[in-house]
């Protein structure tokens, strides 16, 4: 048998030193569950939220329920934080992706320990940890913490994500073979018909309830329209087979005749993407009813980022000819393959209609950068701030309410959805002292009258300049009042307590600056925003036997300051 050469012998080597340093395929790494027994899905992958895609799964499970990792791989962050995913760990892997572990209770203790160093180090509770892959390393089923409701959470559960490792986009972890039970085909509740103007803007809508007979769905024969253009949508929702849950769907199609006009799947997410969610969804709907409908067209081929197998540069509306009936089917589908679906005709009969009157003050055509300046008010917005054309309506509103520094600017609704952010800048009415310059901030008025603040900052032609996430009533304010502290538990003897707790709270909306101390010395405070809450716990620095002076300093986003102080005995 003849031998190999040294150059062979060489490139031998050498392809097999590549094959080892490549990652391996989704495939190769065989996950498991990050818990034990059922998987309770509460929360499904591409599910519609304000303003985002659902990230992840959630999993429904009692407070501490141990959560495992998933595969081999090692700890590259844990972040801390009082809102958001509250206490989460992130787990890279040889693959190339990256695991997510959200809202957990606990951590495994020498995860515990790391953050706690670094929180009294720098006597901040508020973290963001990286590490490299030697500093953390796990094995496939070990524990990385329990579950919990921390941050934006509203009920004990573990939120659980898979990532693409080099982009951290969000993947469907269903992808990866987690065992689910579905046999049960998704929900269509209500058909809309949008008729649409030269602009793609609605001018008509019209809504149907869809029948249900023994999972068959029955929608109206024949939808008579009055537009040559239209847009199609549905409100649909996906239940697996252990929970009652309504969650959201895994994708959708749309054909006109036999041709796929219009298809979606939630397999993959960027981040920077998901705000589109609201060019995919009737956000008027939600806003003014909290009920979702998946548009099967998109209001801007910017939008069109999901998994799809059609054309992008086509937006999935539909053209009609006068008198021809255009046969119509819509389906949606789950992760696991089961589909219902509707079938209906079109018929666009020309009608006698007065164009429909839009009263503006500005028009601003989507895709280029917008400018509106009268002196007193100044909006900026950049070019993908529109989805569609948008007839501006403003208004300057007088207003001598107490605090009010400024008229009310009521730009446009808040019902038209606004990509990103805008910058506003609006002059005061009145003159305001240099003492109180640093207590002014930019608000918006909520649905429930109250108004939430913007920050912002002076600009050097003597206006207030913050970022606005959405239009509405916006005016400038006075804030002199300083944050409240009040007691949730705090006994003055504390000998058997594990610890006690505080409400901080402020006349605006907003996260608050905070700083505790026993005896003049820092103490880790753990804050829960969604519940205005403080806790202390001995576990984390217990002061000893006797008498102890506890205090605090809250500061708000205007400067606004208040110190607590109580005395308990230990």
């Amino acid at each position: 048998m003849r031998q190999p050469t040294r150059r062979q012998d060489y490139k031998i080597t050498l392809l097999f030193l590549l094959l080892l340093t490549l990652p391996l395929s989704a495939q190769d790494l065989d996950y498991r569950a990050p818990l034990n027994g059922p998987l309770l899905v509460t929360g499904t992958f591409g599910e519609l939220r304000s303003d985002h895609f659902h990230a992840g799964l959630d999993f429904r499970a009692s407070t501490n329920t141990p959560v495992y990792n998933v595969a081999e791989g090692y700890v590259s962050r844990i972040v801390v934080s009082p809102g958001g995913y509250g206490q989460a760990v992130y787990v890279d892997h040889p693959d190339g992706h990256r695991s997510v572990y959200a809202h957990l209770e606990t951590l495994r203790p020498e995860l515990l320990d790391t953050v706690r160093a670094r929180q009294f180090a720098e006597e901040k509770f508020r973290q963001d940890l990286r590490f490299d892959s030697t500093a953390f390393p796990l094995q496939q089923g070990e524990q990385i913490g329990g579950v919990g409701n921390r941050g934006h959470s509203f009920g004990s559960h573990l939120h659980f994500e898979m990532r693409d490792a080099k982009t951290d986009a969000a993947l469907n972890p269903l992808d990866f073979g987690f065992s689910i039970p579905d046999t049960r085909a998704p929900q269509i509740r209500n058909l809309r018909v949008y008729e649409l103007d030269n602009h793609g803007l609605e001018t008509h809508i019209q809504t149907f309830k869809i029948a249900e007979s023994r999972g068959k769905y029955r929608a109206p024969d024949t939808v008579v329209v009055g537009s040559p253009r239209i847009g199609l949508a549905l409100k649909a929702y996906d239940r697996q087979n252990a929970m009652p849950n309504w969650n959201g769907i895994y994708g959708g199609e749309l054909y006109a005749d036999t041709t796929r006009i219009f298809d979606f799947r939630f397999g993959r997410i960027p981040f920077e993407e998901t705000e589109y969610l609201n060019a995919l969804t009737d956000y008027e709907e939600w806003n003014k009813n909290t009920s979702w409908y998946h548009r099967f067209w998109a209001l801007t081929q910017d939008a069109m980022f999901l998994e799809t197998a059609m054309d992008k540069t086509y937006d999935g509306s539909l053209r009609l000819l006068p008198n021809r009936p255009l046969p119509v089917r819509m389906l949606v589908n789950d992760q696991a393959g089961n589909v219902s679906e509707i079938t209906f005709a079109l018929v666009y009969r020309p009608q006698e209609r007065a164009p429909q009157p839009r009263p503006h003050q500005y028009f601003l055509p989507a895709g280029e950068r917008s400018i509106i300046d009268n002196g007193a008010m100044r909006l900026e917005l950049d070019a993908d701030a529109l989805y569609r054309d948008l007839f501006f309506r403003y208004a300057q509103l007088p207003d001598a309410s107490a605090g009010h520094l400024s008229h009310t600017h009521q730009l446009h609704d808040p019902l038209t959805p606004l990509h990103g952010h805008g910058k506003l800048s609006i002059r005061p009415d009145q003159h305001i002292a240099d003492s109180l310059r640093d207590h002014v901030f930019l608000g918006k008025c909520q649905p429930d009258g109250q108004w939430s603040g913007n920050g912002g900052n002076w600009t050097d032609d003597g206006r207030f300049r913050a970022n606005v996430y959405s239009f509405g009533d916006y005016a400038l304010f006075l804030d002199t009042i300083p944050p409240q502290v009040a007691i949730n538990y705090f006994a003055t003897d504390l000998r058997r307590g594990a610890g006690f707790s505080l409400l901080i709270t402020d006349n605006v909306q907003g996260a608050l600056q905070y700083r505790g101390t026993i005896n003049g010395e820092w103490v880790l405070l753990e804050y829960d925003i969604k519940n205005d809450k403080l806790t202390y716990n001995f576990k984390d620095g217990d002061p000893g036997p006797g008498q102890h002076r506890f205090a605090i300093e809250v500061t708000d986003r205007q400067g606004n300051s208040t110190v607590w102080e109580r005395s308990f005995r230990r």
